[in-house]
């Protein structure tokens, strides 16, 4: 006899679904297809011999220490670190107010369990990061999507919904924001809007979650100062990564908190996993104490602006006159808005199966629908090789794709 499963499931499990967009990574990661799709780094960056060989060092100098489980708010001594680095960010923290996490993805999703009660409100920005998206409705909150621009979240158009709200504005939990080169649309968050969402968090008693990811890869070197080393009252949460600067696979990430919300983190971490990965922490820790960390970053922001580079050049000579995109000063992402007409799903299908490139349509990163005609292209992960190969076939494409509207409507698009 077959066991019936959905009789067991909890009511919240109807909330849990699975990211689209990681779905779609099954296709867009064959092995014969140029792949623009996935937000990660670089291979390319990975100081591989570096690594082997510091890890080597640490097991045979710490021994089994270097391997037990660790305490479950993190190493103590990399804590000390990040509170040294946040400090010199003018973020006002000691090795209490850190935890160190599984990346800030399990931050965000410890943030929401401690947080969120079903039917609870969420601000998010659309487009907006689907991992966040789904930390929220995992819980059972409800998303409240704000426009992202050129500058980041409108805080004009927030302020304008929460006026609205009435008494429903007190269900709002948190503000969950990228301020740094925006996952999807690389945008930045100017300081105006920084400082007018920290007023409205103030004035309408909210959380701000800032997930701060992207900000060290910085191709203008122009640094805003964090929401959080504003924040005087304790309203804001800041998440970091070693994820996009360092290496992806250890899995080390933390958080920024009042000392009181630290310590439910640490029970709710505790439930989860006990502790953060141990040897990733002395790896991290190891690169930060000896200066390389600092020297391995600079060469990857230097790197990827190449790339971005190329790609930027290679669409302005090759996609149709009818497209634009942004020009991201940092990150890994370019947000490309293509003519109405055309689908980007659609065309993307088509790259597929014409062409054997990918990239991610826009629809994903909206909460209601929208986007259809927007992608996120991501320069990170590829080769230089592939993104001139790459946007040109998929120039050949959208021009062939564009040509048939222009006849079929007998006007430009």
């Amino acid at each position: 006899m077959t066991v019936s499963w959905e009789k067991f499931y909890a009511d919240r499990t109807d909330s849990i679904r699975p990211s689209e967009i990681r779905e779609f990574f099954k296709l867009t990661e064959q092995p014969d297809v140029i792949s623009f799709g996935g937000g990660f780094p670089s291979p390319c960056c990975f100081p591989v011999e570096k690594i082997s060989q510091v890890l080597g060092e640490l097991v045979l100098k710490e021994g089994a220490a270097s391997l037990q489980y660790g305490p479950t708010e993190g190493n103590n001594e990399l804590r000390c670190h990040l509170a040294e680095k946040m400090n010199s960010e003018g973020i006002d923290a000691d090795s209490d107010n850190i935890i160190v996490t599984n990346g800030s993805q399990q931050g965000l999703d410890l943030i929401s369990k401690i947080l969120i009660d079903p039917n609870d409100y969420v601000i998010t920005e659309e487009p907006g990061y689907v991992g966040g998206l789904g930390a929220v409705t995992n819980y059972q909150g409800s998303v409240i999507p704000i426009p992202v621009d050129e500058q980041g979240l409108s805080t004009e158009k927030l302020e304008e919904k929460l006026g609205k709200m009435g008494d429903e504005v007190k269900k709002i939990k948190f503000a969950y924001v990228v301020p740094n080169f925006q996952n999807p649309t690389g945008a930045v968050m100017s300081l105006e809007r920084r400082r007018h969402l920290l007023q409205l968090a103030h004035k309408y008693d909210f959380i701000i979650i800032e997930d701060n990811p992207y900000g060290e890869i910085c191709f203008n070197k122009i640094h805003l100062p964090s929401i959080k080393s504003m924040d005087t009252e304790g309203n804001v949460i800041y998440l970091g990564s070693f994820s996009k600067i360092f290496v992806p696979g250890i899995r080390v990430g933390w958080a920024v908190a009042e000392k009181e919300f630290i310590e439910r983190l640490i029970a709710a971490k505790q439930a989860t996993d006990l502790c953060s990965n141990t040897l990733g922490q002395r790896l991290v820790l190891h690169f930060i104490s000896h200066g390389l960390l600092d020297a391995h970053v600079n060469e990857a922001i230097d790197y990827y602006k190449q790339k971005r580079d190329l790609m930027l050049n290679y669409m302005e000579q090759h996609f149709p006159r009818e497209m634009y995109w942004t020009v991201p000063q940092g990150g890994f992402f370019i947000w490309v808005t293509f003519p109405d007409k055309l689908n980007a799903r659609e065309i993307l299908l088509k790259s597929l199966e014409e062409k054997k490139v990918a990239f991610v349509d826009g629809s994903g990163f909206f909460t209601n629908g929208g986007g259809k005609n927007t992608a996120r292209f991501s320069f990170s992960e590829a080769s230089p090789e592939d993104i001139k190969e790459g946007i040109y076939k998929l120039g050949e494409l959208l021009q062939e794709e564009r040509n048939k509207v222009y006849y079929a409507t007998n006007k430009v698009i």
